[in-house]
């Protein structure tokens, strides 16, 4: 078999932590089962004039960012897009994909840090810390209890490798969870599943509810004044899926109006947060820079063997994994 031509796409001032080196390339080939086909790496920074055509020469691409309008290409050669992260919305709509090529997610690259960090996240929620953080701020010495966690409810909006590993890590608190998706089926790691046309009634009971769901247009500010609205005010509230997901003005005046209970968001709309925001000085808030999933030493080694699984079974005619379903995307 000819070796195949694979494009590492690299965009400017990309993150050290998702950085795509030679190393970690050779590494995963290592790892890989025997029947990997022969192939040959090359990289390729996203604002080089050659982009458009070094990615349609190759046979599979990787990366995050990269200019979609040089993908759709009379004789491409290219047959399959791995995306470096779990999330597309910065791909969509996704008219630029030729039918031929075959784009797909790294969801479930995440699930050890995400476990962890969602752990961390529930035991701060309940335990009322951005209550405590928020009076330090203010010099203030308020005494808030909790009591033990287990038996507590989650509600968890998206079921998928982020919002499983989210589940996962509630029951080991012993918290109940419920996961909210758009077809209802049986889910690992979810006590029980239901729609998202009954959001609006499940939140009401939720202890905590977690967002771990990609944005679209029809996601965007799923989170709204309305929905801040018919939860317990004691209600924990943690996003780890975009910051577009939620009306943040509505988040704020919840928090200021003391109608929710503690708020622990990783993600926000625009990201960097503008130091001029008001969301920066809402109380009882604790805001992370979008790094709950990212682990600088397992996030590149797990991506690129999903990568390179992907390109196996794209060779042998197999289904590949987390393959995006264009009805879906939107």
């Amino acid at each position: 078999m000819r070796k195949l031509n694979v494009l590492v796409a690299q965009y400017p001032n990309q993150d050290a932590v998702f950085r795509i080196v030679p190393a970690r390339v050779e590494a995963a080939i290592a790892r890989a089962p025997a029947s990997l086909p022969p192939l040959e790496f090359s990289w390729c920074a996203t604002d080089d004039p050659a982009f458009g055509e070094r990615a349609t020469a190759a046979d599979a691409m990787i990366g995050f960012r990269f200019p979609t309008d040089q993908i759709k290409r009379p004789g491409s050669a290219l047959r399959l897009i791995q995306v470096a992260a779990a999330g597309i919305e910065h791909l969509l709509p996704l008219d630029w994909l030729p039918r031929s090529v075959a784009l797909a997610t790294a969801s479930g690259v995440h699930a050890p840090k995400i476990r962890e960090w969602a752990a961390m996240v529930l035991l701060m929620l309940h335990s009322r810390m951005p209550h405590f953080v928020t009076a330090q701020r203010a010099h203030q010495w308020s005494k808030a209890y909790s009591s033990h966690i287990a038996g507590r409810s989650a509600l968890i909006v998206g079921t998928g490798g982020i919002g499983g590993s989210i589940a996962a890590a509630a029951h080991g608190l012993g918290i109940r969870t419920t996961g909210v998706r758009r077809n209802i089926r049986p889910t690992r790691h979810f006590d029980a599943v239901i729609g998202l046309q009954d959001l609006n009634d499940a939140v009401a009971s939720a202890d905590f509810v977690v967002l771990a769901m990609p944005l679209t247009p029809t996601t965007r500010h799923i989170v709204n004044a309305d929905l801040f609205g018919r939860m317990k005010p004691e209600a924990g509230f943690a996003n780890f899926g975009r910051g577009g997901l939620v009306d943040q003005e509505a988040l704020r005046a919840a928090l200021v109006a003391g109608t929710l209970g503690g708020a622990i968001i990783d993600v926000t709309d625009p990201e960097p947060l503008p130091p001029d925001s008001p969301l920066w000085d809402a109380p009882r808030l604790i805001i992370t820079p979008h790094l709950s999933c990212d682990d600088p030493e397992s996030y590149v080694p797990r991506t690129l063997d999903l990568f390179l699984d992907n390109i196996r079974r794209r060779v042998e005619g197999r289904p590949i994994r987390n393959r995006v379903v264009r009805s879906r995307a939107y």
